[in-house]
């Protein structure tokens, strides 16, 4: 007589919660909660604002294999963060035992900051020394000829003759 067993195994899940553009306040962004490495599908995936229960604007992705045989899955929530928003995402699955796991994301000090000014110093830090460039330039230029040296006034005078001369030759020479 034999007999067939089935071993299920479950793996639990991986999560991170990360938002998908920078962040700056009252512009709208995406915050995506990656749920990896676990076995089998389905996971249950919950999003709060600030401890509050938020169900609007939230998205699941399909259930992905990975090479290991373990899923992940993306579950997004359209946000547009405010100065001390703090959300999160709770991912339950049974290999987590009825204890989910619990990721949170709160709004950056940095977003309540203007946007970098990085880009538009180095534009004006360039633009600066190509004109100081250009300016030298010309200083330069413009005193090479108009500074009288006695090379060039020797220089004038040879010319001066030498026209003179070609003045001078008889025709048909």
């Amino acid at each position: 007589q034999s007999s067939t067993q089935l071993c299920v195994f479950t793996e639990p899940p991986e999560t991170s919660i990360y938002p998908r553009n920078d962040v700056q306040l009252a512009v709208e962004n995406t915050l995506i909660c990656h749920v990896t490495g676990f076995f089998p599908p389905p996971v249950n995936v919950s999003w709060t604002k600030n401890n509050v229960v938020v169900t609007e604007g939230v998205s699941l992705s399909q259930y992905r294999p990975r090479s290991d045989g373990t899923f992940h899955v993306f579950s997004s929530l359209k946000i547009t963060p405010e100065e001390r928003d703090i959300y999160s995402c709770t991912v339950n699955h049974r290999a987590l035992q009825g204890q989910p796991q619990t990721k949170i994301w709160s709004v950056p000090e940095a977003a309540a900051v203007l946007p970098s000014v990085g880009p538009a110093v180095f534009c004006g830090v360039g633009l600066t020394l190509g004109l100081l460039g250009v300016a030298t330039g010309l200083f330069f230029l413009i005193k090479a000829t108009t500074t009288d040296t006695p090379d060039m006034a020797k220089n004038i005078k040879y010319l001066m003759q030498w026209t003179q001369s070609i003045k001078t030759v008889p025709p048909g020479f």
